[in-house]
């Protein structure tokens, strides 16, 4: 390897240790059976421009990404488990980025279940959110058995 390639290589990897703490935004399902986050799907917020209402989120929405996994499965004739429930009876959320630099994790009333503060150290281990201001906001859209009535436009 020329000294030239060695150093191009070194500077990618250099790139990526620089983002690997960058605070992330996405959505995530909880799964109380194995005790983990489930379905997470994210990207570094840097990486994305607010939308019209200051926020910044991946737009991916919840229902799409789950009948994605559900027909691959079927697709590839392989039980759906868990994909054959509905996406809105899983505990589910969202992380977004405010113009101010807040992130919020847009949750239902679901996580009241659970002990204080336990939810949030899961998702801010998983979206890098250790070091930034965070808030956790209950909305009825994330309550079990709830979704939107019609397509919602992040």
């Amino acid at each position: 390897m020329t000294d030239e390639a060695r150093k191009e290589v070194i500077e990618t990897m250099s790139d990526n240790f620089d983002t690997q703490d960058e605070p992330q935004v996405g959505i995530f399902w909880y799964d109380k059976d194995d005790d983990e986050l489930l379905g997470v799907n994210k990207a570094y917020a840097g990486e994305i421009p607010f939308n019209q209402k200051g926020l910044k989120s991946i737009g991916l929405l919840h229902k799409t990404w789950w009948q994605k996994q559900r027909n691959k499965l079927l697709h590839k004739k392989r039980p759906v488990g868990i994909f054959g429930n509905d996406y809105t009876m899983i505990p589910r959320g969202r992380i977004f980025q405010r113009e101010d630099g807040l992130f919020q994790m847009m949750c239902g009333s679901w996580i009241k279940d659970y002990e204080e503060g336990y939810i949030e150290k899961l998702v801010r281990e998983e979206f890098n959110l250790q070091d930034v201001p965070f808030e956790t906001v209950i909305d009825t859209h994330w309550d079990i058995g709830h979704g939107w009535s019609q397509e919602y436009d992040l």
